[in-house]
């Protein structure tokens, strides 16, 4: 019986999400839409270090929790993985890299 596009595509997935290295037993898929300089920093940061895109992210991702780490008070380590520590609010702010989350004239 042929499997239908839905199964191949779960079947798909499921192989590959199942690695042999204990650190990579859960993975997660990420799908989300960056700006083309973030997609080509990211490219090109891979190829320097000779990594591959997902490596690359993940060292980026955890050099930087480390760097937040290191200046946070112990007591408030439990309180970042439980996501109850925030350095700002929800509130629509800028980017570090000073790009608004919203249009510059006002309008949502």
């Amino acid at each position: 019986m042929s499997q239908t596009n839905a199964q191949r595509q779960r079947a798909y997935r499921n192989r590959h999400l199942k690695l042999t290295h204990p650190p990579e037993a859960m993975l997660e898929r990420i799908n989300q839409m960056v700006s083309l300089s973030a997609k080509n920093t990211l490219k090109r940061l891979a190829s320097y270090y000779g990594l591959t895109h997902r490596a690359m992210l993940e060292t980026v991702l955890a050099n930087a929790e480390h760097a937040l780490f290191d200046t946070l008070p112990g007591e408030q380590h439990n309180d970042y993985y439980d996501r109850k520590l925030t350095l700002r609010s929800n509130a629509k702010q800028p980017y570090p890299d000073r790009q608004s989350l919203t249009p510059q004239n006002g309008k949502d």
